[in-house]
């Protein structure tokens, strides 16, 4: 007889995992109605937490909370922790801004959804621009490598054959992509050839890396239907 003691509801939520997990592996023999269900559970539950989170935790705490004088404590002698700033108002203003989103269920007033829209693509574009500069900017000046280290006055034979490497596939990649002309000359026919042999090498190795975090993934998965769900069933039967 198991020793655990379960409570109920962790012991619901192990045993429907464990069913879940089976009816989303049940896809590897064919598609079927179990394998259906689970999979527009999955999305719903994952779209309710996707609205729940962002109120739970920013939203109300961050937000709601100051504004409504929620983090106001008075105390028993009539005192307060601390005097209300009434600058927390100014939160009024982007929430009203954000509502306009929902004009977009009516057909006479959508236009108001199209300024939120319209606000966030372009906010979300300046930041992609941003980000963009501040990602590529940096491989740029990364990509300068010396072909001839020195490291305590000695020469440093990993490293400068770490950095050849490095140019050399920098090089021969970006040459790859050069079609501006045609490369009639045999030395850039190999160089542009050296390209694609060494994307398709990186290539290998993003899917080698992948199929190493899906591997994980299942490693984790199974553990989990041979001890906890195997537990949880076990102390269900009473064994």
């Amino acid at each position: 007889m198991s020793t655990v003691n379960y409570e109920p509801w962790t012991l619901a939520t192990i045993l429907t995992g464990g069913l879940g997990t089976l009816a989303i592996f049940s896809f590897l023999v064919r598609e079927n109605r179990l394998y259906r269900i689970f999979e527009h559970l999955y999305i719903g539950i994952a779209a309710g937490l996707g609205l729940v989170v962002p109120i739970k935790n920013y939203i109300w705490p961050q937000i709601l909370v100051p504004l409504l004088g929620y983090d106001v404590v008075q105390y028993p002698d009539g005192t307060f922790s601390k005097v209300y700033d009434p600058t927390n108002l100014l939160y009024i203003l982007p929430l009203s801004f954000g509502c306009l989103y929902y004009f977009v269920y009516s057909r006479r007033y959508a236009w108001l959804s199209k300024l939120v829209i319209g606000f966030s693509l372009g906010m979300s574009g300046g930041l992609a621009f941003k980000g963009f500069f501040n990602e590529i900017i940096p491989q740029l000046a990364s990509s300068f490598k010396p072909l001839v280290v020195y490291h305590d006055g000695a020469l440093d034979l990993f490293r400068s054959f770490s950095n050849t490497v490095f140019v050399v596939t920098l090089l021969s990649v970006m040459y790859y992509f050069f079609f501006s002309f045609r490369r009639r000359a045999r030395f850039a026919e190999m160089g542009a050839g050296l390209g694609r042999w060494l994307m398709m090498v990186c290539f290998g190795a993003f899917f080698g890396s992948t199929v190493m975090a899906r591997m994980a993934l299942l490693v984790e998965r199974l553990q989990f239907l041979l001890n906890d769900w195997g537990a949880a069933l076990r102390y269900c039967i009473g064994l």
